[in-house]
C-alpha cells in the first residue's frame, strides 16, 4: 500500500487506456513533477539551510506537522476505539511509532 500502490495504479490505468506507451507516460507523469521540483530547489536549499530565519521556520513547520498528526490520532481514536483491545493495539502502535 501507500506510495508504491499509487505508482503501480497509475501505470496500470495508463496501460489500460493506451497500452505500454500510456503506462510509461502515466508513470513519468507521476514522477516527473517531484523530480523537477527537487532539482529546482537544490540551489536554493544550499543557500537557505544556513539562514537562521529559515531554520526557525522549519522548526515551526515540524511542530505544526506533529500537531496535525496528533490531532489525526485523536480523531482516529474517537472513531475506531470501541474496546480495551482496540485501545491496547492503538497505544502499542503509537508507542512503536514514537520509539522507532
Amino acid at each position: 500500500p501507500g506510495i508504491v500502490l499509487l505508482f503501480n495504479f497509475s501505470a496500470y490505468v495508463g496501460a489500460v487506456h493506451l497500452g505500454v506507451p500510456g503506462a510509461l507516460v502515466a508513470y513519468a507523469g507521476l514522477f516527473a513533477p517531484g523530480i523537477v521540483l527537487i532539482f529546482a530547489a537544490i540551489p536554493f536549499w544550499a543557500a537557505l539551510r544556513h539562514a537562521a530565519w529559515f531554520r526557525a521556520a522549519l522548526s515551526g513547520l515540524n511542530a505544526t506537522a506533529i500537531g496535525l498528526v496528533g490531532a489525526a490520532c485523536v480523531l482516529l481514536w474517537e472513531a475506531a476505539v470501541d474496546s480495551r483491545a482496540d485501545a491496547l493495539v492503538f497505544v502499542f502502535a503509537g508507542t512503536l511509532a514514537v520509539v522507532h
